[in-house]
């Protein structure tokens, strides 16, 4: 019989995310099956209706098997599990949208193949329900931003070169990061990178591309902040700045260097930033971990005297009376040729229907009594079974630990004691790995003239040097006429804390709008020409909400927000702007 088990995981975290609740459900299937027994129908129907399945909510559903049977067999199976349960789900109210199948087959046991028991644990489909509630828009903006910000520990006293996730690169020199006193900061130095390359990172933080009421089209924003131990901020020396090269597919001309305090309005160096290569620093390889050809025993529990459990009752069912009428029905086709004969031979099954149910009665009868004394016995039978079952299940916990004790450890020791040199020699390769790991590192950084020389195995970048830390952009200006200019007004949005944004799908160009009041958010002066839309997300009753519409000729957009989910969110986002390069 299939069995279901209601993990004790329900949680409620709080995080980049906002809230999120969690519930987790184990559902066990019979061996070689992926039908849903009666037991298993009746779980996950409690399972789903505790669930509130609104809002920003998924399922994740994911098959698994024992090890008998072939991989491509398991593989199938596993899926055909979680279709099932897939479908249940879905016939009892989840959007189809948001429930996600994956399979393992054999692949990932919670237990070990070698025993029944363990084989039926790993007979399973693993449901995963989450639901993110979030308090205000700013919950949301913190999850939309994540991942866009980047924590680095560095050694001040010497040279360093720091990569971002996204491909940004920092060259440090030693000594360059100084205190408020221009003195040179000692001990660990935290460097806080924040890169943003893309639109859903530069809208997750409020970024603009504008310069007063010029029009900016950027190449990447990032913001670069430094601490020593004590918290306090640090600055980079005028003398020793501090080289950046922010990666592009494609490099155009006309860029310069911007500053800013906030990421709204940006203040031109005019420092032309010239184009270059990024060269990727190739980490040598790290020492193959020491492997040793050794068999480890493995436990096969044996079956023999296993108690088997009673099987319950079953009321027999009582034989039904033939009825005659029913036998005088049956006609043959020649039974208008000769009526009599076909009375006759009526009668006969009739009659012979009557000695069949007599001999069913004596059989139920008796089946009847024995019925009756099987129920009589069951209980005391079954009370027996779980006292053998109890004792049987102490032995094999006894043999086990016995296997464990007098074969397992002893394979165990023998394997420690045989790998004692194997990692004692790898313990002095990865020593010399970190030397050789920190001299390539110097060698990559620092023999180069700049991190825009490097022509080998590169990538596309704008490369520039600055002393100044804080918010850092690679940007032009966008001239745009005054008679071609005019200002977006996005009107309706009434939820105070929304955010408004005026994207570009033609150039890389965005801007936060300003709030007028009564719901209504505005624009500095753009180009009217330029293709534009109005992005709008919030949060209502704990649900992320979204609004995207064109800008029209009359520079006037209606905000009307909808329910939406951080994924879906994040997902417009990334592919709403014009893209880098």
């Amino acid at each position: 019989m299939a069995r279901i088990f209601l993990l004790l995981f329900i949680s409620c975290m709080l995080s980049a995310h906002g809230a999120i609740t969690r519930h987790d459900l184990l559902v066990h299937f019979e061996k070689d099956r992926s039908t849903l027994t009666d037991e298993a129908i009746r779980e996950l129907g409690s399972f789903v209706r505790m669930l509130e399945l609104k809002g920003d909510y998924a399922f994740t559903v994911h098959g698994h098997t024992d090890s008998d049977g072939s991989l491509d067999y398991n593989e199938s199976l596993s899926e055909a599990r979680a279709e099932k349960v897939r479908l249940f789900l879905i016939e009892h109210g989840a959007d189809p949208e948001l429930v996600r199948i994956d399979r393992s087959g054999e692949r990932a046991p919670t237990a070990s193949n070698a025993s029944e028991h363990g084989m039926a644990q790993n007979r399973r489909v693993e449901v995963t329900f989450e639901r993110h509630v979030y308090s205000d828009t700013e919950e949301l903006r913190k999850a939309l931003m994540e991942g866009s910000v980047q924590y680095f520990t560095i050694d001040p006293t010497k040279d360093q070169v720091i990569q971002g996730t996204a491909g940004t690169q920092l060259k440090i020199k030693a000594g360059s990061l100084v205190d408020a006193m221009g003195r040179p900061a000692k001990g660990d130095v935290e460097v806080e990178l924040t890169e943003a390359l893309g639109l859903q990172s530069m809208l997750a933080h409020r970024l603009s591309t504008r310069s007063g009421e010029r029009m900016l089209e950027t190449g990447g924003m990032l913001k670069v902040m430094a601490t020593d131990a004590s918290g306090a901020e640090l600055r980079i020396a005028s003398a020793d700045p501090m080289e950046v090269a922010i990666p592009t597919e494609a490099k155009e001309e006309g860029m310069e260097l911007f500053l800013s305090d906030d990421g709204d309005d940006w203040t031109s160096t005019a420092q032309p930033i010239v184009s270059g290569t990024i060269t990727r620093w190739i980490e040598p390889m790290y020492p193959t971990p020491p492997r040793l050809a050794f068999k480890f025993p493995s436990y096969s529990e044996s079956q023999k005297g296993r108690p088997m459990k009673p099987v319950e009752p079953v009321l027999p069912r009582e034989p039904i009376e033939p009825r005659k009428e029913s036998y005088q029905a049956q006609k043959p086709w020649w039974s208008f040729l000769f009526p009599g004969k076909a009375r006759a031979a009526a009668d006969a099954r009739y009659e012979r229907a009557l000695k069949e149910h007599e001999l069913r009665v004596k059989r139920y009868e008796k089946r009847l009594a024995s019925y009756t004394t099987e129920c009589s016995t069951y209980p005391e039978r079954l009370e027996r079974y779980h006292e053998r079952k109890i004792q049987w299940d102490a032995q094999k916990v006894a043999e086990f630990e016995t296997w464990n004790k007098e074969v397992s450890e002893p394979a165990r020791a023998r394997y420690n004691a045989m790998m004692v040199p194997l990692r004692a020699e790898h313990d002095s390769a990865v020593a010399n790995w970190r030397a050789v790991r920190e001299a390539s590192m110097e060698r990559y950084a620092f023999t180069s003239d700049s991190l825009g020389t490097a022509e080998v195995g590169g990538l596309n970048a704008y490369v520039f040097s600055t002393a100044k830390l804080g918010w850092i952009n690679c940007d032009r200006f966008y001239n745009v006429p005054a008679e071609q200019k005019h200002s977006v007004i996005a009107q309706g949005c009434t939820v105070d804390d929304a955010q408004v944004f005026l994207v570009f799908t033609r150039i890389r160009s965005m801007m936060a709008l300003g709030r007028i009041g009564g719901g209504d958010h505005f624009s500095q002066p753009v180009a009217r020409s330029e293709p534009a839309m109005v992005m709008a997300y919030a949060v209502i009753d704990g649900q992320a909400h979204v609004s995207l519409e064109p800008v029209g000729p009359t520079g006037k957009v209606k905000v009307e927000l909808a329910p939406s989910s951080y994924a879906e969110i994040g997902e417009m986002m990334r592919s709403l702007g014009a893209q880098p390069g």
